[in-house]
């Protein structure tokens, strides 16, 4: 217990909130340093034209990185459940079939997030009522539901994809569905997308005490004033909007919701607060980091900017199967 109360204390909460922050400035300063094309800092007649564009994709990866681990901090406590992650249970891909869908419908898509946003709470919402037995969610039933659902929107998105025609770049949606920064977004897409992601990770650290208590018993939690109801429905809505909003920016990407709340939660405690900003802080060094990697392929290499998915994929994969291990423990009698 005492070691416990060493681990939460604030004092060490503060500092490794620190440290977490000093290492997201890091993966940034050296996402700035390394190009696709150049190594150093911008110089020269182009240097406005470069750091631009080095700030936007930067601007891009912060962006998807905090909306994705704050989703995936969402999604457990709706869940109650360490294994719950936006790419897992099909919400990304589920976001991105309902762009798909919104694309192929109206051939442009001039509000993006909109079709990802129903695309997303639709995915979540089946895989929340699937995956219940007698009203308790089953933890293996979850991810297989998730699984199975994503496969199904993989198929509806290369379905329209076909449907639409040689005018659309079947290239570009396959790299696009690997989960790719996407450089000519739009930049006010780019604003709308991040407001939003700060505005739910502010509401989720308002609700964080509420989320501290939810992640008890149901009775406790409604005997210690907690609406359970209201509070599910907060949380789902912000798992689908940023998981969305995630997917317009970069399409779906892996793990990134499953590890950054998992280390955030090992060197923080379980307290809900410090968990939502150390998770920001993670998702957001992670993603720029895969996209420093990318451009650092791409440098060494000439092999082009290899998609961000790849990365987040090999890094979260194996902390997936580790992670999963418990839960197929219990099945062996």
């Amino acid at each position: 217990m005492s070691d416990r109360a060493r681990q939460t204390r604030p004092s060490r909460v503060v500092m490794v909130l620190v440290v977490m922050g000093v290492v997201l400035v890091l993966a940034a300063l050296a996402r700035l340093y390394i190009g696709s094309a150049a190594l150093g800092w911008p110089t020269g007649e182009h240097a406005g034209l470069i750091w631009d564009e080095r700030a936007f994709r930067l601007l891009i990866a912060l962006t998807v990185g905090v909306a994705l681990s704050v989703s995936g901090v969402s999604l457990q406590t709706l869940l109650r459940n360490p294994l719950a992650e936006p790419f897992i249970l099909g919400l990304s891909t589920g976001a991105a079939a309902g762009m798909m869908i919104q694309l192929y419908l109206g051939q442009s898509v001039q509000h993006p997030v909109i079709g990802a946003a129903i695309g997303a709470g639709t995915a979540m919402f089946i895989v929340f009522v699937v995956g219940r037995r007698r009203g308790v969610i089953d933890p293996l039933g979850l991810l297989l539901t998730g699984v199975v659902l994503s496969t199904i929107c993989g198929a509806i998105i290369m379905f329209f994809n076909y449907l639409s025609g040689p005018g659309m770049s079947r290239d570009i949606i396959a790299r696009w569905m690997m989960g790719s920064l996407d450089e000519s977004t739009n930049r006010s897409t780019l604003w709308m997308v991040g407001a939003v992601t700060l505005a739910g990770l502010f509401l989720l650290l308002f609700l964080s005490r509420a989320m501290d208590v939810a992640s008890s018993s149901d009775a406790e939690a409604q005997s210690l004033g907690v609406n359970l109801s209201r509070l599910r429905t907060v949380l789902f809505v912000v798992a689908s909007v940023l998981a969305a909003g995630a997917v317009v920016l970069a399409g779906p990407i892996a793990f990134v919701g499953l590890v950054c709340p998992h280390v955030a939660r090992l060197a923080l405690g379980p307290g809900h607060g410090p968990v939502l900003i150390g998770s920001a802080l993670l998702g957001g060094a992670l993603v720029i980091t895969a996209d420093t990697l990318s451009a650092s392929m791409d440098l060494g290499l000439g092999i082009g900017l290899m998609p961000i998915g790849v990365f987040t994929a090999l890094v979260g994969g194996p902390a997936f199967l580790w992670m999963l291990r418990p839960q197929l423990g219990r099945g062996q009698g």
